[in-house]
């Protein structure tokens, strides 16, 4: 028998869609973060949460967490913005945030972030010398926003720690006009290997760093930059 959820979430997607979907034996998390980012309703802004998927499969399934990408503003309609969670898959609810403040403190991990992200866009090693393992694909996009939300992963709620991180997003995005556009997914539009070098070089060099994270959300629902 198949529940009253599944004929609902049948309803609202193609064969094809719903096909794609369930067509893999791999366990894809889904972790609701609880921030709100602005959106595209209509004519009109709207602010609702964050889906943050995460998979330890490998290699990344990229096309289906597009997919998903696609799908679950859709069906879930709180939701504007689904974004992949490099690394293993989130074994941990996150439930609160990272109480932050924009001073120079916060503003000068964020520029870093940026741009150790834009080293390897364009190319560069991390003493800024052209690295010939990596391509130069700062012309695949139009605008690459980089982002500092207040969540701290990887915490196990029995041991009650306090949230002190913060985590990244990188938004590579493709548009002709900036009114519509899609997100630039790696390994078709964006070399794979140059966004797990972002993630590893800002994981490993700013302070304080939870997670990285990619923005996989099109324009609408999702805005271009996040606010």
């Amino acid at each position: 028998l198949q529940s009253e959820e599944y004929l609902a979430v049948a309803q609202s997607l193609s064969t094809a869609e719903l096909r794609a979907l369930c067509d893999h034996d791999y366990e894809i998390a889904t972790t609701l973060l609880p921030i709100q980012t602005v959106g595209v309703q209509g004519d009109c802004r709207s602010y609702s949460y964050v889906a943050a998927l995460s998979t330890s499969e490998r290699p990344i399934p990229w096309t289906t967490l597009e997919r998903l990408a696609r799908v679950i503003p859709r069906l879930l309609h709180n939701i504007n913005r689904v974004v992949y969670v490099i690394g293993e898959a989130v074994e941990f609810p996150v439930s609160d945030i990272t109480r932050t403040y924009l001073n120079d403190f916060n503003i000068a991990h964020l520029q870093w972030a940026d741009r150790l992200a834009n080293e390897v866009l364009n190319g560069l090693d991390e003493d800024q010398r052209r690295d010939p393992a990596l391509e130069v694909c700062v012309n695949r996009i139009q605008q690459m926003p980089v982002v500092m939300v207040p969540i701290h992963f990887d915490r196990d709620p029995m041991e009650r720690k306090v949230s002190t991180l913060r985590s990244y997003v990188l938004r590579p995005f493709i548009t002709n006009d900036f009114m519509t556009g899609v997100a630039a997914l790696p390994g078709r539009d964006i070399p794979e290997k140059s966004i797990l070098e972002m993630a590893r070089r800002i994981r490993a060099r700013v302070p304080l760093t939870s997670r990285v994270m990619i923005d996989l959300t099109a324009k609408p629902p999702g805005t271009t930059e996040w606010e």
